[in-house]
């Protein structure tokens, strides 16, 4: 029998990144719909895109998806705080041996998938996602 509760609790459980993706690549009319970003996500891991636990291994088979560009690659610069961030940029935290990713503006944390996550209240701020065309 499968445990379809305790699967989606790792798919969802592991989302911040796809999240983040669904965010950063969609119409800004859209970003504040969770029915929306959820379906994006989703979608992305019905094309296998995104694996079982969250994991965005095609990150940018996802992106095209999500807006229809291509992107060459992506690159993983390291930072060390957040406050040079002034375009809509792509975070990771680094928290009790885990990472976590929000979408950062002038700044600031515009948007966390966890709400006020403990990774961003406690956690360091060490990469963040450029996409090269």
């Amino acid at each position: 029998m499968i445990d379809i509760q305790t699967k989606m609790k790792s798919l969802f459980g592991g989302s911040c990144y796809g999240y983040c993706l669904a965010y950063l690549f969609s119409e800004p009319d859209k970003v504040n719909d969770i029915k929306y970003l959820t379906s994006c996500f989703l979608e992305g891991w019905k094309r296998g895109y995104i694996d079982d636990d969250g994991y965005v291994a095609y990150p940018l088979q996802y992106i095209q998806m999500l807006c229809g560009i291509r992107y060459k690659d992506v690159e993983k610069p390291s930072i060390h705080k957040i406050e040079d961030i002034k375009e809509l940029t792509i975070v990771e935290y680094a928290y009790n041996n885990g990472s976590h990713f929000v979408v950062v503006k002038d700044g600031n944390v515009i948007f966390d998938p966890s709400g006020y996550s403990l990774s961003v209240k406690y956690g360091i701020p060490f990469t963040y996602r450029k996409f090269i065309k």
